[in-house]
């Protein structure tokens, strides 16, 4: 037999105004996700008792005092650090939802029906009322967990008077441009794009390190036989471009992504100029992901002669030629169609007469 460890009661607290109440819920269980909730007390003028009343989950619960005729009731309380011992005296009570009376026939009707073939019925009434009682709590149980999913979707608060179609122009989607330029090479600056604190630091990141498996085939065969770092550069500036366009929106939310892993600079300019955040997130809209394949696509044609397969920009974006054509608008360039095969080639001038109206932000 275990003998109980002798406890020293150190202080004994009997009832005072204000005194610790244990509750009991009928029909009701404390969860863990139970929060704590505002209690009134008041005193019934009928039989002097005090009365508490709570609100939970939209459904009031009241309940009066018991009387201590028969015994009261202690808890007892044991501080851990200094095993110090007190008896308090406390009340106890019952609290009881408040039914409603506002109820319509046919809620009634199939509560009686529930009630009586609980108590009354047969084996079989009382399975078939169990079933009835599983799916209405499974449908209960649904509801529930749709609530709490949707409570965490929160709204993100966007400024999107700089994405409208009026006010925001082509410029937006391009690199730095100069549109009075008089020569092909003075259109897009290729020593404008980056600047040079910002290039030398990412040059110097990969100068260390093997970036060419974060590149994209495509744009890696292209500067292959090139030595020059700013081709190399742009290459990768070009690749990750192209990655950050197909990414999903909650790939970008994780704590480890990063848009260049071989160059936390060129992570920061990527993350800077093609997103936002909102609320502590990073988010992507639509504009930003067209101003990616904007900036890609020119990337491609300064380390390549002003040339690029169009089939090859299908297949890396994974767009549609309808859709490339329009966007290529954009940018300035023409397609050039020789047999089978068409070629993107930026030429001077550059096509930037608008072929068509957008209707919307998004091309």
């Amino acid at each position: 037999m275990v003998k109980m460890k002798q406890l020293e009661v150190e202080e004994v607290c009997p009832k005072r105004k204000l005194y610790p109440m244990v509750v009991n819920f009928q029909n009701a269980y404390i969860t863990e996700e139970y929060r704590e909730s505002n209690c009134l007390m008041f005193v019934n003028q009928d039989n002097n008792k005090n009365t508490v009343v709570t609100e939970l989950d939209n459904i009031i619960y009241t309940g009066d005092e018991e009387e201590e005729d028969v015994g009261r009731v202690l808890l007892l309380a044991r501080d851990k650090k200094t095993g110090k011992v007190r008896i308090i005296e406390s009340g106890h009570l019952n609290l009881k939802p408040v039914i409603r009376n506002n109820l319509d026939t046919s809620q009634l009707l199939e509560t009686s029906n529930l009630e009586l073939s609980r108590k009354f019925g047969s084996k079989k009434q009382k399975k078939e009322m169990e079933q009835r009682e599983k799916l209405k709590t499974n449908v209960e149980t649904i509801k529930m967990q749709v609530e709490k999913a949707t409570e965490k979707i929160s709204e993100d608060q966007l400024d999107l008077s700089s994405y409208d179609s009026a006010t925001l122009p082509d410029d937006f989607y391009l690199p730095p441009i100069d549109r009075k330029a008089t020569r092909l090479e003075d259109v897009y600056d290729i020593n404008k794009i980056l600047t040079e604190d910002e290039f030398d630091t990412i040059s110097s990141e990969i100068g260390e390190k093997d970036y060419k498996p974060e590149m994209s085939p495509w744009v890696l065969s292209l500067i292959e036989k090139s030595n020059s770092k700013t081709h190399q550069v742009l290459g990768l500036y070009a690749s990750c471009l192209i990655k950050f366009y197909s990414t999903a929106a909650k790939e970008m939310k994780t704590k480890g992504f990063a848009a260049c892993k071989s160059s936390h600079t060129l992570h920061k300019v990527i993350m800077k100029n093609f997103s936002s955040v909102a609320k502590g997130q990073t988010v992507r809209v639509q504009n930003f992901k067209d101003k990616a394949f904007c900036h890609a696509i020119v990337f491609v044609l300064l380390i390549n002669n002003y040339k690029c397969s169009l089939t090859s920009i299908c297949e890396e974006f994974k767009i549609a030629q309808p859709t490339v054509l329009k966007k290529l608008r954009v940018i300035g360039a023409t397609v050039v169609t020789s047999g089978s095969t068409k070629t993107v080639q930026l030429k001077y001038p550059l096509n930037f007469k608008p072929m068509f109206r957008r209707k919307t932000a998004r091309f």
